[in-house]
């Protein structure tokens, strides 16, 4: 047998009776002074037990790129759409399929050695390993120029809770770049950056490649691992490419996808890395595209958005797809379903110290440290959003013990089975990605405007596959009559995510991308530039 540990302080404290006897309460037990004596006795020997895990240790991977620079806050100048957070600089790869393409990562995944906010005034914390996504774009060759702008703790859609300010639309500084990734939307479409990675749990990177005029693919669940990010569930969490173009945003798939040990996502079936660049001239002839009624609601979507998705649908018909239509009664409810699995589940994430209790891969545990101590110490700063999911989740499990968490999965289960067999029909299912372009953003809005307003009803049409885990590609169908654009999402079956490139590249040819009016001088002509990236 090993010795023990030489070591004089730093072991566990054992529990007093009346550290148990309170502990019992919380967990609905009534247990007598003997009683809490006795199991006083028994965790003594218990967490004596767990003294042992802080004489073993685990070595996390060495840090693969150390050519960085953690870099400071922008200037406005240096950030007229306030799409940062921060400057920095992590030099990839010399050479690879990403050589030469400037990035920025939403500021709720990890870069090490720089502060990650999460968009909230509460104490940032700096990682000391990278995302794997983060690694593997720098693995390509890519180069991070810079941690973007979000809702804080990505708990909306519009970028009004933002701690640093709502990141500005480039095609109108008045109205909103989306969110949560608001930031990633905006840094893309002014030409900041060439690629951005968003995350994605209830359209949270679609919503602003729409509102931006850009392409975002939310990958297959599991596709993309998401170690690294703030997770809100592992069931939910998607981290996702955001591009001008949908080759960039191909090729960007084909790196970002593929198994990785560290990811806690469970994955049913294979998770190879995908060949989404290898469809892009594939075509749709023989394809039958069937457009979601549901999601087509003229009560539901602004008249220039059903007219720019219906020109999509044409060109998409001209290049030799079957348009078809099909009904998904679920779809509509799909944001309610949500809803009642993020309070659960988001609340299950905060006792967890942002963790999850189904974690499977690896965990920074000073992370989860840095994590509890501000949810201890500084819950009060939360975004509101935030708090209505962990007063609603904590509020459920108390008065209703889990049945509302229950029906929401089970509906769930029926959902998936409904866009299933939508599919077996079907090679894509299309629809307009967010049903309204861009709103104005409010000079001062109150909790109840960023909660119960016009944020649940953009995610009407992108929560659904958050919960299905289905492949769905977001592509720009040109602007409304205001000069603001417009997007079809196109979903395909699980792991057929290069099929949605296929038609996304079709509808890409049909409307050209979109490149913002006024964009200080020198940055329109840099959004001409295509980076000559080839997949080696």
């Amino acid at each position: 047998m090993e010795p023990t540990s030489t070591r004089l302080r730093g072991f566990l404290r054992k529990p007093t009776p009346e550290r148990v006897k309170a502990a019992g309460a919380a967990e609905f037990m009534h247990l007598s002074d003997d009683e809490a004596t006795m199991y006083a006795g028994v965790l003594k020997g218990v967490l004596s037990n767990l003294d042992r895990l802080d004489e073993l240790s685990f070595n996390h991977a060495p840090l693969k790129w150390t050519t960085r620079d953690p870099g400071r806050r922008p200037t406005p100048e240096e950030d007229p759409f306030n799409a940062f957070v921060r400057r920095c600089l992590v030099q990839g790869a010399a050479d690879g399929p990403l050589a030469g393409v400037r990035f920025g990562a939403k500021d709720n995944l990890a870069v090490a050695g720089v502060p990650l906010t999460n968009g909230s005034r509460v104490a940032p914390y700096a990682p000391t390993q990278d995302a794997v996504s983060v690694e593997r774009l720098l693995d390509a060759g890519a180069t991070l120029v810079g941690k973007l702008n979000l809702d804080d703790f990505s708990s909306s859609g519009t970028g009004e809770s933002a701690f640093f300010a709502p990141a500005r639309n480039p095609h109108d500084r008045t109205r909103s770049a989306g969110g949560s990734s608001g930031g990633s939307g905006s840094a893309v479409a002014s030409g900041h950056v060439d690629l951005a990675l968003g995350v994605d749990q209830g359209g949270s990177a679609r919503i602003p490649a729409s509102f931006n005029g850009v392409v975002s693919l939310k990958a297959t669940h599991g596709a993309i691992p998401s170690a690294g990010v703030t997770h809100m569930d592992h069931s939910i969490d998607y981290v996702c490419p955001i591009a001008r173009t949908v080759r960039m945003t191909a090729i960007a798939t084909d790196v970002l996808t593929g198994h990785d040990d560290r990811d806690p996502q469970w994955v049913r079936g294979a998770n190879e890395p995908t060949h989404c660049v290898d469809a892009l001239d594939a075509g749709v002839a023989g394809m039958t595209i069937a457009v979601v009624q549901e999601a087509c609601d003229p009560a539901l979507c602004d008249p220039d958005v059903l007219t720019n998705f219906e020109r999509s649908l044409t060109a998409l018909e001209e290049a030799g797809a079957t348009i078809t239509r099909v009904s998904i009664p679920l779809w509509k409810d799909a944001w309610a379903i949500e809803t009642a699995l993020l309070c659960t589940l988001a609340w299950a994430m905060n006792q967890s110290n942002g963790i999850g209790f189904g974690h499977r891969g690896v965990v920074d545990e000073n992370r989860s440290h840095a994590f509890a101590l501000t949810r201890k110490l500084e819950a009060d700063e939360f975004a509101p959003f935030y708090k209505v999911w962990l007063l609603a989740g904590r509020y459920l499990q108390d008065e209703y013990h889990g049945t509302m968490y229950a029906k929401a999965q089970n509906l769930r289960y029926a959902l998936t089975q409904q866009v299933e067999a939508a599919l077996s029909g079907a090679t894509l299912l299309a629809m307009p990605t967010t049903p309204q372009v861009a709103p104005t953003l409010l000079q001062a809005p109150e909790p109840e405007d960023v909660i119960l307003g016009r944020g649940t009803t953009m995610v009407t049409n992108t929560a659904p596959t958050n919960l299905t885990g289905h492949p769905s590609l977001a592509v720009p169908t040109g602007r409304d009559r205001d000069g603001l654009p417009t997007s079809v999402q196109l979903v395909g079956g699980l792991f057929a995510d290069a099929v949605t490139f296929a038609a996304g590249a079709v509808v890409e040819a049909a409307f050209g991308t979109l490149t913002p009016p006024d964009l200080p001088i020198g940055q329109a002509d840099d959004l001409t530039v295509q980076v000559d990236v080839e997949m080696s």
